[in-house]
């Protein structure tokens, strides 16, 4: 299960981009409310998709599909790709469902 930590400002509009604030953890909510110590977060479940293979790119912090090899290689930040043939993924055993 995936979190997120919201906090909302009712002095601000809905809609304004300082109405809310989404910290993908409790340690970036804290960070974040040195500028606000009264200010609370509450932890709320993401639902979706749990086993779709998510990473952030550690050069920008992004949020990436590792089953999309497009977004993987956007973020690949000029480093060089080496791009080999071996021998394949080893065979499954069993049927296929």
């Amino acid at each position: 299960m995936t979190t997120v930590w919201i906090y909302v400002d009712t002095n601000k509009e809905v809609g304004d981009r300082d109405h809310l604030k989404v910290f993908a953890t409790p340690d970036a909510a804290d960070e974040w409310f040195k500028n606000d110590p009264e200010g609370v977060a509450i932890g709320y479940e993401v639902l979706g998709d749990e086993t779709r293979p998510r990473s952030y790119c550690p050069i920008c912090g992004v949020l990436i599909d590792m089953r999309d090899l497009s977004q993987m290689l956007a973020h690949v930040h000029d480093a060089e790709i080496k791009i080999s043939k071996g021998d394949g993924p080893p065979p499954r055993e069993g049927p296929l469902h």
